[in-house]
């Protein structure tokens, strides 16, 4: 941020003199890190009466400095009381499940406790389960066609060969998980460690555009709201231009 006030300082004081105006009213955007970056520029624009001396020949009592910062998907860095200050001039769009607005130190080790907290085994062995039943009805199926057509398959899955098959599941993640005793170390090893707390968000106002289950819809949130990683298929995608931003904005225009 402060290298993009220095390396346009230049430019805006040549613009504001061929202008013969005194007020300088400019716009940044940007995504991701250029979007952070903007939000910093922005804040030495506004808050630094050097800045508008240099724009304005060594003479800043009557040059107004106004410049204002839409960022789309910007990192978490400032905290709440900054970003609060900012919310006048600066609009943070965020799409989904962006992962980047909500990463900082403090969410990122709370991601890791609640993943070592997380107790897997249980839900594995349901969805191994689930798969079998599926594959159990459609070979069942009481269809004619679907009679004469099991005839001519080589097996048949009955409810003893699944539950030889959840035995060898059952017994292979205990394998992989050091076995029950370890598995109850692993869920009570956390016990008493108390999370972080976030104390980065992204800045300014925060429009949060998400998908609602039939299509995209959108709201006014406090920054506070991505004071945790959302863990989603599309949380890595939300953040980049094509799969996330773009897409989105182009579902809200059909």
């Amino acid at each position: 941020g402060e290298y993009l006030t220095k390396r346009h300082k230049k430019l805006l004081a040549t613009l504001l003199q061929l202008s013969d105006k005194r007020k300088l009213d400019i716009t940044l955007i940007g995504h991701s890190l250029g979007a952070g970056a903007a939000t910093i520029a922005a804040m030495n624009m506004m808050n630094s009466n050097q800045f508008a001396r240099d724009i304005g020949n060594g003479v800043d009592y009557d040059v107004k400095v106004s410049a204002n910062v839409i960022g789309f998907g910007c990192p978490a860095l400032l905290s709440r009381n900054l970003s609060l200050m900012t919310r006048n001039f600066v609009t943070t769009v965020i799409a989904d499940a962006d992962v980047i607005p909500r990463m900082s130190g403090a969410t990122l080790i709370n991601l890791l406790l609640d993943l070592n907290q997380f107790e897997y085994q249980a839900l594995a062995e349901r969805d191994v389960e689930q798969a079998l039943r599926e594959l159990q009805g459609r070979f069942t199926d009481s269809s004619v066609g679907n009679r004469q057509s099991n005839k001519q398959l080589p097996f048949s899955i009955d409810e003893d060969a699944i539950q030889k098959v959840m035995g060898y599941v059952h017994r292979g993640i205990e394998k992989v998980s050091g076995g029950e005793e370890n598995m109850s170390k692993s869920s009570g090893k956390n016990v008493g460690v108390e999370k972080m707390i976030p104390c980065l968000f992204p800045p300014g106002t925060c429009i949060h555009f998400y998908r609602d289950g039939s299509g995209i819809d959108g709201t006014y949130v406090p920054c506070t709201f991505f004071d945790e990683i959302d863990v989603a298929r599309t949380m890595v995608d939300d953040h980049l231009i094509s799969s996330g931003y773009g897409k989105i904005f182009l579902n809200m225009m059909r």
